[in-house]
């Protein structure tokens, strides 16, 4: 065999800083060689994850197992429920009835003269209100054109006297002296004699 067949392979003849140049190296020496200059990979990490603790399905709880929460009792007072408000028609009713009633008195406190007093005095009545026990307007009725209405004015004028000092004593004698001397009735012009004689004494 002549020297050109024996002709090393280039693939092993490798020079070598720390060796001899032209060493051969065996195919496991090489292997191992790139092995120990390949970098080490690094270990993976292990997360241990807690398994959640397994909660049992409400339908194998028995009737047993399952326990009551607990009330807890609080100091605070509990509010009441509100109520509804109701709507009175009555209480309206009144009102405006009360209203209507003021109204037509103060027709009757500011009318002048008998015709006046008189129409007033009529609407009054004829809303169904009968007149209060005051000096004032009772004082006003005295120039009623119906000698009826006067003679209650008188009445109640008389009784109100034991109790009370005449108001307007002016006006007072002044009208019981016209019915007097020009009323048409005994009676009215006795009963306005003898108030009259109750406020001079």
């Amino acid at each position: 065999m002549s020297q050109r067949s024996k002709r090393p392979d280039p693939q092993s003849v490798k020079s070598d800083k720390r060796g001899q140049p032209g060493q051969r190296i065996q195919p496991g020496q090489r292997d191992r060689a790139r092995a120990a200059r390949r970098p080490l990979a690094p270990l993976p990490e292990v997360v241990l994850a807690r398994r959640p603790a397994s909660t049992p399905a409400p339908a194998a709880l028995g009737a047993e197992a399952v326990i009551a929460a607990p009330v807890v009792a609080t100091d605070e007072p509990s509010t009441p429920p509100k109520r509804a408000a109701r709507i009175v028609t009555g209480a309206t009713a009144v009102d405006d009835s009360e209203l209507e009633r003021r109204h037509l008195l103060s027709r009757l406190l500011d009318s002048e003269g008998p015709h006046a007093v008189t129409r007033a005095a009529s609407a009054y009545r004829k809303a169904g209100f009968d007149f209060p026990e005051e000096q004032l307007v009772q004082l006003k009725l005295l120039e009623h054109k119906d000698e009826s209405e006067v003679c209650s004015a008188l009445g109640v004028l008389a009784a109100l006297l034991d109790e009370q000092q005449p108001e307007k004593l002016p006006v007072f004698e002044q009208r019981l002296k016209r019915l007097e001397d020009s009323a048409e009735e005994p009676e009215t012009r006795q009963r306005a004699a003898e108030l009259r004689r109750v406020l001079r004494t």
